[in-house]
């Protein structure tokens, strides 16, 4: 986590304070420390140790989280949970006043940095309005902003019946902030708890399958399960595209092969024939020749015999240059024929799918995203989507402002980045 000081992250960030912790003595500060640092521990230990950072804040603590928005609302509940189970019941808390936890959380921009320790750190609007946002809640309450709550209460109908308005507050800098209230409801917690669940049954078997040590497990769990399933969809269309390759190929070979075996026997057959033909038409007047002939002396019987064999020696000749013109245009057709129809695979072939484009997001405090009218998701906690190169209307909502829009031309493997303040 240290490598990535400097950088700054929209997380959510719980601001959890003791009440009362100064005015009691010693001991019961001691008693008061253990019991929350013992039910933290417990609230956040599905939670990998990556996804977090924790600040000892001496009356209390500040967490940012990282990861997923729920996790921190996870913990709240849970912490108040153990906290009113080792006091008294929640209402019995709030009227005392005593051994009783406010807390507060908003949704909001951190920059990890390094503390004088070399540890890590967080500082940045994020936990400085957490801070305040806690300070308008009373011993045992728990008080969210309202960029915390138009995210969180749009991810599942149990955790929008948490929430209840409680109007706008003022800070001593003069600044408003709207707040919500969350109530106990046990549908709720349970979607929370289930959720983490989940997410932990998920990450730790890849864990164990990569084999990786127990100090280094925790890198491996704060992938998230999107990045991985666009990994597995890009390795199944590149083997795709390779299968539309082979077989464009072997298509393009097999098709020409029987034409071409038909075209050649063609002018063999012809230059087997014709010669076989044509030595039976001389043997004709051979055999017309009266007895006579036979006793006629050799000089005279040589040159017959010669202009008997001379003709019919050039129609073997014109044959076979006729059977070679047969065959060259053969041969000529069935390379024109293998052209085409090589040409025509080619173009039948399916081309391989150009790489997707990714956007980037860095919208403050938040935005929901809209491209060409089609809501894509919120963000934070989305950071990023990837989309086909190609032109592109983004529209970045919030409710309570006028909403921006961009146009942008994608091209294959261009990384923009979309910035937007509402304010």
């Amino acid at each position: 986590m240290l490598d990535q000081a400097n950088r700054t992250f929209i997380c959510s960030v719980v601001f959890i304070d003791l009440v009362g912790y100064s005015k009691k003595p010693v001991t019961e500060q001691i008693r008061l420390k253990t019991s929350l640092t013992n039910n933290l521990s417990e609230a956040i230990k599905d939670i990998p140790v990556s996804d977090r950072i924790i600040l000892d804040t001496g009356d209390g603590a500040a967490i940012s989280f990282l990861g997923d928005p729920e996790d921190a609302l996870f913990v709240t509940l849970s912490l108040r949970e153990k906290m009113v189970a080792d006091n008294a019941t929640a209402t019995m808390v709030e009227a005392s006043g005593e051994d009783s936890v406010r807390m507060g959380i908003n949704l909001g921009p951190v920059k990890l940095v390094k503390d004088i320790n070399g540890h890590p750190n967080i500082i940045g609007d994020g936990i400085n309005v957490a801070q305040r946002i806690m300070s308008f809640a009373r011993p045992g309450q728990i008080v969210v902003s309202r960029s915390y709550y138009d995210v969180v209460s749009n991810l599942a109908s149990e955790y929008a019946k948490l929430f209840h308005y409680e109007g706008s507050r003022t800070d001593k800098h003069v600044r408003e902030h709207e707040i919500y209230v969350v109530g106990h409801h046990e549908g709720a917690l349970q979607k929370a708890k289930d959720g983490m669940k989940d997410r932990a049954s998920s990450t730790s078997p890849n864990a164990r399958k990569a084999g990786t040590p127990t100090g280094v497990s925790t890198v491996t769990l704060t992938m998230p399960g999107f990045v991985q399933d666009k990994k597995k969809l890009t390795m199944v269309a590149a083997a795709l595209i390779v299968v539309v390759v082979v077989l464009g190929i072997l298509v393009a070979v097999k098709k020409p092969s029987a034409p071409a075996l038909t075209t050649a026997a063609a002018p063999e057959t012809t230059e087997v024939a014709r010669p076989a033909a044509r030595p039976t038409e001389p043997a004709k007047p051979a055999e017309t020749k009266p007895a006579e002939a036979l006793k006629l002396d050799s000089k005279i019987l040589e040159p017959k015999p010669s202009s008997a064999v001379i003709p019919p020696a050039a129609p073997p000749d014109a044959s076979k240059s006729a059977a070679a013109d047969v065959k060259k245009e053969g041969e000529k057709a069935a390379r024109d024929k293998l052209a085409a129809e090589k040409g025509e695979t080619k173009g039948e072939a399916s081309k391989p799918a150009l790489p997707p484009a990714t956007l980037v997001f860095a919208i403050q405090p938040w935005g929901e995203i809209y491209v060409n009218g089609k809501s894509r998701g919120v963000t934070p906690p989305m950071k990023s989507i990837k989309l086909d190169p190609g032109k592109y209307r983004i529209e970045v909502r919030n409710t309570t402002f006028p909403a921006h829009t961009e146009t942008l031309d994608l091209k294959a493997r261009d990384e923009i980045t979309v910035r937007h303040r509402f304010q």
